[in-house]
Parts: structure tokens; C-alpha cells; sequence
């Protein structure tokens, strides 16, 4: 059957818009991880694959026919968390309290995505607020996507990086196992956001990765969630989003001016370029005056580099090149706020938290049992519903870490970690933080006596001799903080910093919840977010 695809990964398509693979050859492995090197664990960041666009302004009368499998592994997904409607019926507001409220906007539609997965229709077609289900069902093909889906185009694409990370991590690393056995969550922690899009990438990902034994694709039904622990977490409580339950960091993203922007020069040119097409300009330009939530660029950027992405023709008049301009100045307005030490602590602080307490944990073996308090609001997917994990079934400390996330994770901390690309990141995209130990080669000595900062909220013991390098898909991040004399590797150069210097780097960004409240501010009352 359609969706029971072989297992062997197909090469990227000609037009692909994702974020290319390293070819993981003797050369670079030899470059990257030599003999004296052990390798202690990895904590990947993946951004979800190709999906159609967000809203259809561009392309009103287009048809997004990518779907066919996604809509069936969604599904079956569904069915398997007990949260399945079919087509047929209306989805219900599960907190109908809410609309109306005096204290918050809500309305059929908020009151129910803001209650994250557990709450998300089987039918991506199917949303409140929009159009009926009888309405849905006669327009509704097998291959019909919704927007902001997951295609079966995106569904190849984060099964190729599984079967890449394989490669790297279980046959040439050996960091993980080839079969992930009956204790999985003795050595990997997977971790999603609630969107459908990127807990069907991580499906993808790990379909790759831990393929079944006679080489298809493992439905993602009952049997995978037992198989594969995977957390999320509520939509007020994630950290992969950015903190917008802070006033003081959400506030740089609210109701954005296209009039301000141009006030760049180059910004400017983008915009009268972009009018000026024939094919699209009176359209883009109403899109583009908006004021918007983080960028009003990328709206238009979006809807064409879907196109792109799925071997659809751009409009006749607009070229690849312009569309890459356009998705710098999204990437200019949304991450103009993380340039900051005070928007990445406000903003990403709590996440890289997280990554710096399971790094630390890993360096010492008396800490390596059970991972500490930052799986601390994580559901657990299982069986028959979305439930708080008991304490038999918190993750050992990982040798693995994955994380399904966003293009707005992952460029904020590639950036706070030295990432200079100014560009959109493609889907796919991914980030990762990997741990070494080196008790071979003599450990540098920083120039200054007295010990490096670290983190205000790091109180366990850090293990000797262990190196951190950061990577942004296949270019090798240099932090700052790693440059100087004594904070980087001997041999491997500044490239590799020593965890000391490493938790200097993440030291100002990362701040007690004290500091948060206090630094936040209050959110006034009649403030609301909600898109």
C-alpha cells in the first residue's frame, strides 16, 4: 500500500528547498572526529520539512495536491492518541468557556488551537472557524493538503536526514544503537513541538533512522509511540517557540511596519522590486503594508518558496534569486530581536537551559541515570491519548537528543551560538550540539586565574576533559567566547571549545525564573497573541 514506502532513502529532488545533507565521507569523518576524540552525545535540532504555505494569498486558485500520505500517517496518528474525527463531523470546541471571555479574545478557533495537539482535527482541512465539514468533504481528495501541512514531499525529506543521522551516529559513530530495542528511553530523548507538521517530521526522522526489519515505513500507530517515546509539550509551556508569554520580548514582534523597515535602504529595493511585478505586486504589496507579527515580508516569501519546494512554477515574473531576498528581510525582521543578549535571554533562555543542563549532565556518570528537571512540563504521546509521563518513564540522560522544531528555534540559537547567515534557513534545517571527551590530548588553560562564569542555574558538577562544537546543517559554528587562548580544543582549533568556555559563552543568556518574572514585566491584561 502507498504509505508502506520502502525504506531505502530516494535522492532529493532536482528542485528541492531543503537544507542539503553532508556526504559523509572518509575524508570529513577523519577531519571531524578523530581516533582520540569520543564522542558523548549529540543533541540535534530539526526543523520540519516541506509543507504547503501558511495562507494562499499568491495563489488563491491553486490546488496543493502533496498529501496523499501525510494525510494517511496523520491519521492513523490520530487514531492512535484517541483524538481521531472523521471528515464527515464537526470538530468540537473543548473549551467553548472561552469565547466571549472579557479577560482574553477568544473565538472558535483559539479556544481550540491554544489548546495544543490534543485538540487538533485528524483532517487538516478541518478547522474551525473556516469552513464547514460538508463544505470540506465535497472538495476533499485523498491528496488534498491544508495549510501549514506536512506533503509527503516534506515526509521524504526528514526521512532522508533519519537515515543521514543514522549513518553518522549508529554505523560510523556507533553513539546509538542500530536497533532501538526495548529501552530506547534509556538513550534517547525525542521531543516535539504540538504541531502536526513537526510531529510528522519527527515520525519521518525516526522512520529513517530505526527502519523496520523488512524495510518499510513504520506506520506511526500505537506500536511506534511504545516503541519511541516522544514528548511535547502545552503551547504555553514550550520553549522551542521563543518565550512569548514575555511582554518584554513578544513586544518586539508585535504589529511590525513595513515603513519602518524600508527605512533600510536595501530593505527598500526589495519592496519596490517586489511591487513591481506584474504577476503578483498589488497583491504582495497589501500583504506586505500589513502590519504583522514578526515580519511582513515572509508572508510572501513563504507562499513562493512553497511553490519552489514542490516543483511548482514560480509566477512568470519572479525570479529564485528574488525570492531569497525576500526571505533575508524576513530573517532580518524576525531575528532582529536575538541579536541582543537581553532578547536571547528573554527569548531562548529557558531552551538553552535545557540543552546546557542535559550537556552537563552527560560528563559525569554519577548524573547519567535519570535526565534532570528540564523534561519538566514534557507529555508524553501514548497510546490512547496526551498524559504527563510517571516516574518509571522519565529518559535516561541521552546519547541522543532530538528535538522537532521550527525555522524560528533554530536560527535564534545558531545566531546566539555565532551564526552569521543572513539568509531564511531552508526546511529541514538542522542544529546540532554535539559533546566530546578528550582525556588523551593535555587540557588547555584558559590566560585569566580565575575560574569561568557559568550559569547562574548550573548547581551539578561539570566532568574534565570535555569539548562542545555546534553545527548549523554542514558549516561548523565558531562562538566567540571560543576564539581566545585556553578555551578551544589543542589540536581541533577554535572550533571545538572546551565545555568550560562553553558555558561561559551561555552564561549571560540564561537566567533564573526569578530573573525572568522580574525581567519580563506584566502582560497587560487585554493583550493577545493568538494569529
Amino acid at each position: 500500500m502507498f504509505w508502506r514506502k520502502n525504506n531505502e532513502a530516494a535522492p532529493p529532488p532536482d528542485y528541492s528547498e531543503a537544507a542539503p545533507l553532508p556526504e559523509l565521507s572518509d575524508a570529513l569523518m577523519n577531519q571531524r572526529y578523530p581516533a582520540y576524540l569520543q564522542l558523548v552525545q549529540a543533541q540535534v535540532f530539526f526543523r520540519h520539512g516541506e509543507r504547503t504555505p501558511m495562507k494562499a494569498r499568491l495563489t488563491k486558485d491553486e490546488k496543493w495536491l502533496h498529501c496523499e500520505r501525510a494525510n494517511y500517517l496523520h491519521s492513523e496518528f490520530m487514531k492512535a492518541i484517541g483524538r481521531f474525527v472523521p471528515l464527515s463531523e464537526e470538530m468540537p470546541v473543548p473549551h467553548p468557556e472561552r469565547i466571549g471571555s472579557d479577560s482574553q479574545k477568544y473565538t472558535r478557533k483559539t479556544a481550540t488551537l491554544k489548546s495544543g495537539i490534543e485538540y487538533e482535527p485528524a483532517k487538516w482541512i478541518l478547522r474551525l472557524g473556516s469552513k464547514s465539514a460538508a463544505a470540506v468533504a465535497a472538495n476533499w481528495t485523498p491528496a488534498s493538503c491544508g495549510m501549514g501541512q506536512l506533503t509527503d514531499v516534506g515526509l521524504d525529506t526528514l526521512h532522508r536526514a533519519g537515515t543521514h543521522l543514522r549513518s553518522l551516529y549508529a554505523d560510523r559513530l556507533k553513539l546509538v544503537p542500530r536497533e532501538p530495542g526495548d529501552s530506547a528511553r534509556d538513550w534517547l530523548y525525542v521531543r516535539s513541538t504540538d504541531y502536526s507538521r513537526v510531529l510528522q517530521s519527527t515520525h519521518a526522522l525516526l522512520a529513517g533512522m530505526f527502519p523496520s526489519r523488512n524495510g518499510s515505513w513504520p506506520a506511526f500507530n500505537k506500536d511506534f509511540l511504545r516503541k519511541f517515546p516522544i514528548h511535547t509539550r502545552l503551547h504555553h509551556l514550550e520553549t522551542m517557540h521563543g518565550n512569548f508569554g514575555c511582554f518584554e520580548f513578544i513586544k518586539h514582534f508585535m504589529d511590525i511596519s513595513c515603513k519602518d523597515a524600508r527605512q533600510l535602504k536595501w530593505i527598500d529595493d526589495v519592496y519596490k522590486q517586489t511591487v513591481q511585478l506584474a504577476s503578483i505586486g498589488d497583491s504582495a504589496r497589501r500583504m506586505m503594508d500589513e502590519p504583522n507579527f514578526g515580519s511582513n515580508f515572509h508572508i510572501v516569501y513563504d507562499e513562493l518558496i512553497s511553490l519552489a519546494a514542490h516543483g511548482r512554477p514560480l509566477p512568470t515574473d519572479v525570479e529564485h534569486d528574488h525570492v531569497v531576498n525576500l526571505g533575508r528581510v524576513g530573517h532580518h525582521q524576525w531575528m532582529h530581536p536575538v541579536h541582543s543578549v537581553t532578547g536571547q535571554r528573554l527569548g531562548f533562555g529557558r531552551l538553552l537551559n535545557d540543552i546546557m543542563q542535559t550537556m552537563v549532565q552527560a560528563t559525569t556518570p554519577a548524573s547519567k541515570t535519570r535526565i534532570g528537571a528540564q523534561h519538566e512540563g514534557d507529555l508524553l504521546l501514548v497510546p490512547g491519548g496526551v498524559r504527563a509521563p510517571t516516574a518509571a518513564e522519565t529518559p535516561g540522560v541521552p546519547q541522543l537528543a532530538l528535538y522537532g522544531c521550527h525555522d524560528v528555534t533554530i536560527a535564534p540559537l545558531a545566531i546566539m551560538m555565532g551564526s552569521v547567515n543572513p539568509n531564511w534557513l531552508p526546511f529541514a534545517s538542522m542544529l546540532t550540539f554535539e559533546l566530546f571527551k578528550d582525556d588523551a590530548t593535555p587540557a588547555p588553560q584558559p590566560a585569566q586565574c580565575d575560574a569561568l562564569p557559568k550559569p547562574s542555574t548550573l548547581t551539578q558538577p561539570v566532568g574534565k576533559d570535555h569539548y562542545v562544537r555546534v553545527l548549523l546543517n554542514d558549516q561548523v559554528l565558531t562562538l566567540p567566547t571560543c576564539q581566545a587562548h585556553g578555551k578551544h580544543h589543542y589540536r581541533m582549533g577554535s572550533s571545538l571549545c572546551t565545555l568550560d568556555a562553553f558555558l561561559e559563552h551561555v552564561a549571560p543568556i540564561i537566567a533564573t525564573e526569578e530573573d525572568y518574572a522580574k525581567d519580563c514585566g506584566t502582560m497587560p491584561a487585554a493583550f493577545d497573541y493568538d494569529e
